[in-house]
């Protein structure tokens, strides 16, 4: 396009302009009649007759610029600009001088701000013939751009706004990831420091653990991760199991049905780095009381899983996500909850509250442990009161398991309003008015919170106590009983006590406004999001309002109620048929292999008919292992009955199997333990002879 099409499309844009100014200065005289628009592909046709014109300007433009000297290249786009002005039309002067009016009067309207850019895209220091076809769109969206209306794109604006809201929130601090610092800053670092002193060889540094320097070195063990799929404002990933990975999983589900705890340690010891066999050792510690050894088992898990990490996965961002479906991906889950609770009788409350809502953004919309059922408890416990207000304002559920507002939540009603009540003490901005207010249309919502949070804080009061606790819905019971479980200790505080009292009081007893049943579509029954949260909080008074459907159900705490739709990338049934196939006996493994070596090592001290007797009961165990607790063989791996039925549930005769198995090898064990008494008595015998024929 030449300079000159581009000049007269400028002074067709001014004279518009022009009329728009004095439109808006001059309301009593007739409005003018709008400027017909013209194509700007017109311009384009018009370029075609000018083009001879326009090569030789050019071409004379060229070899005036190359005659210059090089000390005079440097200005020459200031020449033009003179030239430009001076050219400039009688009507574009108008312009310039209306515009200068406007400024006396001190009106700055739209049409003077579009002006304002024209002129500055006039007066640029490029020259406009220069320009691509890029620049010169973006000239003219710039100037077209201000009048458009104030509403256009404001829902995508708000689409924007609202989604990097929801990743602020889901962002993780990893500067607070460290328990450790924080301990630091609560009690000092010369008394951290005094009880972490010992001498040894440092792994290297994690964001989720602090390694300690007794922990055995790290070997790759087949534990990866990799990206799944793309998706606007998310990624997907997946741990990913390698087959010696897989050979070890096998090996700890011969452990899981063993019930040897020393089998598991003997796992452990050979694959220092197993997530899930450490997950197992940490509840067999905890429930012996050694809550120490526990925590040193959950901080080894996500030492392991973080050093699988995708290069590209994020803790920070808030947009990793990791489908719970996917049974590689629950060991993850199960360590962070866990490692929560640990760091909650550590005291460590805003490391806590950042791995809460690491927890939460792998999977924010199915949530499968229910960590925003706490997530407001370490938020306060943590004193950020700003981020859960935040979060009650800003996010929205998709109303299938939970509300689509968080205020329809019993905890974030009445912690949104201990927020409130605690920065009305801090902040000028915030009034005991708004959280008055905002307790009031909490204990409306949900009358029956302030008298079980008064019985269980051992308070009486006599109107408060008359409301009605009675509820139909099993699913909304739960949920109040878990708020005054876990945020009963908030209400303490003499002044909180008094304020929440004087509230209740006022508040007058509305039946049509109290809630009667959790407003999502999945409000029939209790979610198993749910159950799953409750079992693995291990809160006894909740315990007993989960459903038959779950307590009648057997599972294993390394993966307690699996997702019904449960996905897996290997097929474990396959492992095992070619791990134990009938083709070639397997080498043992497990517990298997400690009798094989003992026997090995033994040598001839074992009688033959023990030996022999040991080897069938082997036999025996590594026979009945082609089947393992969990798994789901096919149909055509069993025979047929007596009816010539096959069994109508197959998946049962893997737990028919495991006191057999377990039976089987504490057999083996008493055995090996009875010959080795027997030995070494005789040992000792002999021994005792030697000596008294050397006296």
């Amino acid at each position: 396009m030449s300079s000159r099409a581009l000049r007269r499309l400028q002074k067709q844009q001014l004279q518009e302009l022009d009329h728009a100014s004095h439109s808006e200065d001059d309301s009593s005289e007739e409005e003018a009649p709008p400027p017909k628009a013209q194509n700007l592909f017109d311009l384009l046709n018009e370029d075609q007759d000018d083009d001879d014109a326009n090569d030789t300007d050019n071409a004379d433009e060229t070899d005036a610029m190359n005659d210059e000297p090089v000390a005079e290249k440097k200005p020459k786009v200031v020449p033009r600009e003179h030239d430009e002005e001076e050219e400039k039309s009688p009507s574009t002067a108008q312009v310039v001088k209306s515009s200068k009016k406007n400024k006396k009067k001190k009106k700055k309207g739209k049409a003077q701000a579009q002006a304002q850019a024209v002129k500055s895209h006039a007066s640029s220091k490029k020259d406009i013939a220069d320009m691509s076809w890029e620049e010169f769109d973006d000239v003219l969206k710039e100037i077209g751009g201000s009048s458009q209306p104030d509403n256009a794109g404001s829902t995508k604006e708000e689409d924007t706004e609202n989604a990097d809201e929801r990743c602020r929130l889901l962002s993780v601090n990893q500067r607070y990831l460290d328990a450790e610092a924080e301990m630091k800053r609560l009690f000092g670092s010369r008394v951290v420091n005094s009880e972490n002193r010992t001498a040894g060889r440092v792994l290297k540094r994690s964001k989720l653990s602090t390694p300690k320097v007794d922990w055995p070195p790290y070997k790759k063990q087949g534990l990866s991760m990799s990206l799944i799929e793309n998706k606007p404002g998310s990624s997907y990933y997946a741990f990913t199991h390698s087959e010696e990975y897989q050979d070890a999983q096998l090996e700890f589900l011969n452990c899981v049905a063993s019930h040897d705890p020393n089998a598991l340690m003997f796992l452990t010891h050979h694959h220092p780095y197993h997530v899930d066999g450490l997950l197992q050792v940490s509840e067999v510690a905890k429930h012996s009381g050694d809550h120490t050894v526990a925590g040193e088992c959950i901080e080894r898990a996500l030492y392991a899983c973080e050093r699988a990490f995708h290069p590209h996965f994020s803790l920070s961002s808030g947009t990793s996500r990791l489908s719970y479906q996917r049974s590689e991906n629950r060991s993850f889950f199960l360590a962070i909850f866990r490692h929560i609770q640990f760091l909650t009788r550590r005291g460590c409350w805003r490391t806590a509250f950042e791995f809460n809502k690491l927890l939460f953004s792998l999977d924010p919309t199915a949530d499968p442990t229910g960590a925003l059922l706490s997530i407001d408890y370490y938020a306060l416990n943590a004193k950020d009161y700003g981020y859960l207000l935040r979060m009650i304002s800003h996010w929205k559920t998709d109303a299938s398991i939970y509300p689509g507002a968080l205020d329809d939540l019993p905890n974030f009603a009445f912690s949104g309003a201990y927020a409130k009540f605690k920065l009305a003490q801090t902040k000028d901005n915030v009034s005991e008015e708004d959280s008055s207010a905002m307790l009031k249309e909490a204990i409306k919502k949900f009358p029956q919170f302030t008298p079980r949070l008064l019985q269980k804080l051992g308070e009486s009061d006599p109107l408060v106590s008359q409301v009605q606790e009675t509820i139909n819905d099993p699913y909304l019971d739960l949920l109040l009983w878990l708020a005054v479980e876990r945020n009963h200790e908030l209400w303490k505080e003499p002044e909180v006590l008094q304020w929440l009292k004087q509230t209740a009081h006022q508040v007058k007893a509305q039946d049509d406004l109290a809630y009667q049943q959790v407003r999502c579509s999945e409000n029939r029954d209790i979610p198993l999001n749910v159950c799953r949260h409750v079992i693995m909080s291990e809160i006894r008074k909740c315990l007993s309002y989960l459903p038959t459907s779950v307590t009648g159900t057997d599972y294993h705490m390394y993966d307690p109620l699996p997702p019904p739709d449960s996905v897996s990338g290997y097929d474990i049934n396959d492992r095992i048929r070619r791990g134990h196939g009938s083709g070639a006996q397997a080498a043992p493994t497990g517990i298997l292999a400690r009798i094989q070596n003992f026997l090995d090592g033994m040598g001839g001290n074992v009688s033959p008919e023990t030996a022999d007797q040991i080897r069938e009961m082997m036999a025996e165990v590594r026979r009945r292992m082609d089947t393992l607790p969990g798994t789901f063989p096919d149909l055509q791996d069993y025979e047929e009955d007596e009816s010539g039925e096959t069994p109508a549930n197959p998946e049962q005769l893997d737990f028919d199997y495991l006191d057999e198995v377990a039976a089987e090898e504490l057999a083996m064990q008493r055995a090996l333990a009875e010959e080795y008494e027997r030995n070494d008595s005789h040992n000792n015998h002999n021994n005792d002879d030697r000596r008294s024929n050397t006296e």
